[in-house]
């Protein structure tokens, strides 16, 4: 009996481990929006969420907001506030905060585990970093390094993005630069390039 409450607890136990992140995570959005300032660009208020629950963030280069007074009680609430009226939503997976124009999240997260197994394996390595705006270029000289596998932009790429990885792979990383931008990605046995769309 005692072998069986011992299995039992464990299991509880472990159980409630495996669960613990994705609450925490989700929890974010309940919290209060005040980061500091009343009066916040989206990017600015964006970032400062992100940070405040230990997210990664990922937004796309189109997303854009006048500056606004933060309002709503919850994080949710302050979103809505600053999205509602455009074409742009998020979504919190992996606890990673994905913003972008609507179509391109849903066709992100529709394709995603299939894009993932297309990727090349490269070094099993982690991205992380913490970018208010970073280049295309120098975003794939960090991947290339940390990846050991060939990464970078074409020479009429001339692009940056805001992003917040929080131990990412460098795979999901450059996926959702990749497709939620809407460029273009090709593949060799030893390269990846990004495009523009539609060159």
């Amino acid at each position: 009996m005692k072998i069986y409450w011992v299995g039992l607890l464990s299991l509880v136990l472990l159980m409630s481990a495996v669960s613990a992140e994705p609450l925490s995570a989700k929890a974010g959005f309940s919290a209060s929006p005040d980061v500091g300032s009343r009066f916040l660009d989206i990017h600015t208020f964006l970032y400062k969420i992100a940070a405040r629950n230990g997210w990664s963030l990922i937004v796309s280069s189109e997303v854009n907001s006048p500056i606004r007074e933060v309002t709503g009680s919850t994080v949710e609430d302050a979103l809505k506030n600053y999205l509602d009226t455009t074409r742009f939503r998020w979504r919190l997976f992996e606890n990673c905060l994905y913003v972008a124009n609507e179509a391109d999240l849903d066709l992100f997260f529709k394709t995603l585990p299939e894009l993932e197994l297309t990727m090349p394996r490269g070094q099993p390595a982690n991205f992380n970093g913490n970018f208010m705006r970073i280049d295309i270029e120098m975003l794939c000289n960090m991947l290339r390094s940390v990846s050991g596998f060939e990464i970078r932009s074409s020479n009429d790429l001339q692009h940056s993005v805001m992003m917040r990885a929080k131990e990412m792979t460098w795979q999901r990383v450059l996926l959702a630069i990749v497709y939620l931008n809407r460029f273009r990605l090709n593949r060799t046995d030893f390269s990846i390039t990004i495009f523009p769309a539609g060159s």
